[in-house]
């Protein structure tokens, strides 16, 4: 980049698209002089582009990496500061990437945030000292502006949630406070500057607590700072996310990821309470295998990762060998979900499991939603309107993630939706919702599928659940739709063992319709840090499980109900000890 006479602190937008535009089919080296540098919408690349689990439309983007093979970018330390709404990268069939050395954040944040000064909800309304430093905003027509100055404003506060000031984790019971509004909040500008928001709630936040805001659902996930698209060995190294107006990373139709010491977190030194406004990371129909090492993922507004494919619904079968079948969810809008040669598995209702593998000879989209697909071999006569179709040859073969951190976020840590082996070893995790979620899911975005091979050991818990719903540590708990039956297993071969627990909430592991599952040599540590959800709650709650292998555990706390299993699952299941555990200390 030297050779572009690029100087520090200057918008270099349109001297990186220049660059780009000229380069050729073929190998791209980009090498930064440490500094900082900034990006604007005016003289990026637009294009128009479905992004999965994001808002679609005409995006921003500063590195457009299309069609070429051997990228390296190396920032040497550099920081890109971004303005307005943009997309930073762009990887779009591309081959041999690695991204290093540099950090992403935005002048001016997509969100605003402010500490609770009064309540009152007998009025209902209550009183926020908004952060003005690094933030814009203003009242405009009783209602909240932001952030003003940029190319897009909200005009309405939207989804919001509530972190403790201190600690800068969502606030104890969380979810009381997790508010998904439908409509706008009027607001008032105080003679002492705060803000009144006028609004009644169920629950108010404390008074000292930090309130957030991000904008409304379908306005709020305009992009992830990478989309790596039908892209090939992808790594990216020494990467800090500050700030992103989606995702930090997407991975999405690609194969073979790295991420080594790619971080999604807050400034040192930050006064901001949120990193990303959405995932920290997420993997939606990857192949190949999905690698993180030595990350940290702290205050994003979902969860720390997702890897999962994609239920398409069938809406008619037209031959022996066609259908038409659609995606349901409207952030999968331009979702391609399959080709030519991609083996597929049906779910055929009532029964949730994989079965008649066959091949797709022909796709095409009908529209952003739906699409035809004719298959080599003839449909089954039971195979019907509503049933289920997931990709198998675009699905993870392995996903590891190890020596990482998570904490401080919305949701979840990690979600768990993939066939191929799964190794989960040597984290920190800290949750507001559930810590790891195995969840087959066809009732709202249609995320496939059911686990086979999953590994979680030598991790570390604590105070997982702090958001105050009825959750576990780890939860595992299919939801497909009721034209499926509940009662079939539907994951398998699930390893939980050697993980330390240090929580105040007494249920570790809710586990549903498991075939195989071991929970062994697993140290629980009850805390009194807050006051738990689930008084009364077993340790281990086991439902229509087979072959249930408990061993070796041992407890330190109040509760003497170590485990709750049923009656479909006690004839298959092992179990050693006092109900699983080898030892228990419990204090009164």
């Amino acid at each position: 980049m030297a050779d572009f006479h690029i100087k520090d602190k200057s918008d270099i937008t349109e001297i990186v698209k220049s660059m780009l535009e000229k380069t050729i089919k073929g190998s791209v080296k980009i090498i930064f002089p440490k500094g900082t540098y900034y990006f604007s919408p005016e003289k990026s690349f637009s294009k128009f582009q479905y992004i999965t689990n994001h808002d679609s439309g005409d995006k921003k983007i500063a590195f457009y990496l299309s069609n070429l093979k051997n990228v390296e970018i190396d920032g040497q330390g550099s920081e890109f500061i971004f303005r307005g709404r943009m997309l930073p990268f762009l990887i779009e069939n591309c081959e041999n990437v690695n991204l290093k050395n540099f950090s992403i954040d935005w002048d001016i944040p997509f969100f605003v945030q402010g500490e609770v000064m009064a309540t009152n909800s007998a009025q209902g309304w209550y009183d926020l000292s908004m952060d003005k430093e690094g933030y814009s905003y203003k009242v405009v027509d009783g209602h909240l502006k932001f952030p003003v100055n940029t190319d897009f404003n909200f005009l309405a506060v939207g989804e919001s949630l509530v972190f403790d000031k201190i600690s800068k984790s969502p606030i104890y019971n969380a979810d009381a406070y997790d508010i998904h509004r439908k409509k706008n909040v009027k607001v008032e500008q105080l003679q002492n500057g705060n803000i009144r928001f006028l609004e009644k709630l169920k629950e108010y936040p404390p008074v000292n607590s930090i309130m957030t805001f991000k904008g409304e659902m379908g306005e709020n996930r305009y992009a992830p700072a990478f989309h790596c698209l039908k892209s090939k060995s992808v790594q990216l190294y020494n990467i800090n996310v500050y700030h992103a107006l989606g995702m930090g990373f997407l991975g999405e139709k690609s194969e073979d990821i790295l991420l080594r010491k790619f971080n999604v977190s807050l400034r040192k030194g930050s006064n901001r309470y949120i990193s990303s406004t959405a995932d920290a990371t997420h993997f939606c129909n990857c192949k190949g295998n999905v690698e993180m090492d030595s990350c940290l993922f702290e205050n994003m507004l979902d969860d720390g990762t997702n890897v999962h494919g994609t239920y398409i619904k069938v809406d008619s079968v037209i031959s022996k060998t066609t259908v038409r079948a659609s995606l349901q969810h409207f952030q999968q809008a331009g979702f391609i979900f399959g080709e030519k040669g991609d083996k597929v598995w049906f779910l055929i209702a009532p029964n949730p499991s994989r079965s008649n593998e066959n091949t797709i000879v022909s796709f095409k989209s009908i529209d952003k939603f739906q699409s035809e697909i004719t298959f080599r071999l003839p449909l089954t006569s039971d195979f019907k309107k509503g049933d289920l179709i997931e990709n198998k040859t675009w699905n993870t073969s392995n996903f590891t993630l190890h020596n990482s951190i998570i904490r401080n976020n919305r949701a979840r840590n990690i979600v768990l939706k993939a066939p191929g082996k799964i190794f989960i070893e040597n984290n920190y995790f800290q949750s507001m919702m559930a810590s790891i979620l195995i969840r087959a899911e066809a009732s709202l975005w249609y995320e496939s599928g059911a686990v086979e091979n999953v590994l979680i050991r030598n991790n570390k818990f604590e105070n997982c659940v702090l958001g105050g719903s009825k959750q576990a540590v780890l939860l595992i708990s299919p939801k497909l739709n009721n034209k499926f039956d509940n009662s079939i297993l539907v994951d398998k071969n699930i390893v939980f063992e050697n993980n330390t627990i240090n929580t105040f909430n007494p249920l570790i592991v809710d586990a549903m319709r498991v075939n195989n599952l071991t929970i062994r040599n697993n140290e629980i540590i009850q805390n009194s840090d807050f006051l738990p959800f689930n008084s009364g709650a077993a340790l281990l709650n086991i439902e229509n499980c087979k072959m249930v292998l408990l061993d070796g555990n041992k407890y330190i706390g109040n509760n003497d109900r170590l485990l709750k299993i049923d009656l479909l699952s006690k004839p298959t299941s092992v179990i050693n000890g006092e109900n699983g555990f080898k030892s228990k200390i419990i204090k009164r």
